[in-house]
């Protein structure tokens, strides 16, 4: 390269464009931009090699606009593009906001006849899959003369990105030979529609396929793992990686951490991740919210002292699972210091999430007056979640007008929130308003608003079996239903109770009879109500079984009648 530049500096090959262009290519290759540039800029004649050359080199680099800017200036040159070049720009326009670019692009290339297929249709059907236009992408996909694996994906990606799972799964069906990539795809679009089987199942199909998973695939089954409770799932996966001696890096550290985490294995979540030596932010943030959602507000705010004292900076993810803590611990003083340090110190500016931990942690106490003035101060405007955290919380302290007032706001936000009307009814019930409370009830009927199922997940042999309210499509149904009358049968004995089939109850009738001794173990997408909350100490109690259930908001471990929550949730 240096013999070259002299070579070439020191004559009078300024118009030679070829040299000049070599020279070029080299310096790209070896990531040397900035003689890259001063040479481009010095080339007073360019071809379509230099300008195509250029604009890939930015590509290369992650430099996107600059790469499109130059684009840009080469078609107000008068070069004709090329396939590689148009290649280029639309691998630009995908990594920027680049669509209307990108569709100028497919009307040049229709525009001079140019034939989409190859890269070149493969990059337009990207680009329109990338940025949701799923008819244009698959307009493209069916005309393509010949479909490879990366045409392939590229529509699966498209379905994915839209959460249309069913039109994702029956491109993956079709795809004749399915690559790591597609496997992922499919997978990771399973986990992020939180299914509940799908993951597990398409796992087993491709351990029996010639594609080894990789550790994007373990991150997504473990995540899948999380998000279900399947821990004996998530610990095949961990010793998977063990037997195959996959390094643990960031990614997969993390995911195992909050894996076990989120299954209820706090006490697996901390030994490893004391034993991981390289420890960044996101590993840090996943075992202090695995701190958080056991209720174990000190251990939390001990373990970010901790961390600080390594130099480690927290980041918005961090402070909002710190927050969660305290509010789960009803840590009201420390929940204001971290939120003043946040802002004060680290500069990082408070979001909805963080406000929305505060709200939470003062209405617990029953700080609604400073819940509310701190709705009002913040610099965004408060959403659902905000405003059902500080009405939930005028319900359990029995201030109807402040209801009244959160519900006004909701349905403003969201006029069909079914937990809006629900908690109002709760809340005029509860003061003995039971004319209010069965208009508000009446009215979300006529409004047509349904009320958000119930849905609870238990793994049993590695299997998860998912229930609803009311729920006989379980083939042990007739079994279940008998042992819910049975401990029904024993509650009854002791004090009368509201009978109910919610979803939970369900789940741990069917982990009574499925299992003898062994903890039980249920996630359940809403938060328990109170009289499953008794239900299930009672259970825990009379059958000397463990249950450990997490809600929405945080785990329950229920023990000889007593619940790790000490009846603050």
């Amino acid at each position: 390269m240096e013999k070259a530049r002299k070579v070439l500096g020191g004559s009078e090959a300024e118009n030679d464009v070829v040299s000049w262009t070599t020279l070029l290519c080299g310096y790209a290759k070896t990531d040397r931009m900035d003689e890259a540039e001063k040479l481009f800029d010095r080339m007073t004649e360019r071809n379509l090699i230099s300008w195509t050359t250029m604009t890939s080199a930015y590509v290369q680099a992650g430099r996107y606009p600059e790469s499109l800017e130059l684009f840009i200036e080469m078609m107000l040159d008068n070069v004709t593009p090329d396939e590689v070049a148009l290649v280029t720009a639309l691998t630009a326009c995908m990594n920027t906001d680049g669509y209307d670019i990108g569709r100028s692009i497919h009307s040049f290339v229709v525009k001079h006849g140019m034939t989409v297929e190859g890269m070149l249709g493969n990059s337009l059907l990207s680009l329109y899959a990338k940025f949701g236009r799923l008819d244009d992408a698959f307009s493209i996909f069916q005309h393509l003369p010949y479909k490879t694996v990366v045409s392939w994906n590229s529509m699966l990606d498209g379905f994915c990105r839209a959460g249309d799972v069913d039109k994702a799964r029956g491109i993956f069906d079709e795809i004749p030979e399915k690559d790591l990539i597609s496997w992922n795809t499919m997978i990771s679009c399973y986990t992020r529609s939180r299914s509940a089987r799908e993951p597990f199942e398409l796992f087993y199909q491709m351990q029996s396929s010639e594609i080894k998973p990789d550790k994007i695939t373990l991150a997504n089954m473990l995540s899948a793992c999380a998000s279900v409770g399947a821990l004996s799932n998530g610990t095949w996966i961990h010793l998977y990686i063990q037997k195959n001696q996959i390094r643990l890096d960031h990614i997969l550290g993390t995911a195992l951490v909050d894996m076990y985490g989120k299954c209820g294995s706090v006490e697996k979540a901390r030994d490893l991740f004391s034993n991981i030596t390289d420890k960044n932010i996101c590993l840090w943030t996943a075992m202090i919210g695995a701190y958080a959602m056991e209720g174990q507000a000190q251990k939390a705010v001990d373990l970010f002292a901790k961390m600080e004292a390594t130099g480690m900076r927290p980041d918005h993810v961090t402070f909002v699972t710190l927050l969660s803590a305290c509010s789960h611990g009803g840590l009201v003083d420390e929940g204001y210091k971290y939120f003043h340090k946040m802002k004060n110190e680290y500069r990082i500016d408070p979001g909805v999430q963080h406000y929305g931990c505060m709200v939470d942690l003062l209405g617990r106490f029953g700080q609604l007056k400073e819940a509310l003035e701190l709705i009002r101060s913040m610099p965004v405007e408060a959403d659902v979640v905000v405003w059902s955290s500080f009405m939930r919380a005028c319900e359990t302290h029995q201030n109807v007008k402040l209801a009244e007032y959160a519900h006004k706001r909701l349905i403003e936000i969201d006029p069909t929130n079914d937990a809006a009307h629900i908690l109002l009814s709760k809340t005029y019930a509860r003061a003995g308003r039971w004319d209010d409370a069965s208009l508000v009830r009446t009215k979300l009927h006529e409004l047509g608003i349904r009320k958000h199922p119930g849905c609870s997940m238990i793994e049993q042999n590695g299997t998860v079996h998912e229930f609803r309210t009311e729920d006989f499509s379980n083939p042990r149904s007739p079994e279940i239903y008998s042992m819910l009358g049975e401990i029904e049968g024993r509650l009854q004995k002791e004090r009368h109770e509201t009978l109910s089939h919610h979803s939970e109850r369900l789940a741990v009738a069917f982990g009574l009879i499925s299992s003898e001794k062994s903890t039980i173990r249920i996630v359940n997408n809403l938060r328990i109500c109170g009289d499953c909350h008794s239900f299930m100490k009672f259970v825990s109690l009379s059958y000397d079984r463990e249950i450990i259930l997490r809600d929405n908001y945080r785990f329950h471990r229920f023990n000889d009648g007593q619940c790790s929550c000490r009846e603050y949730w």
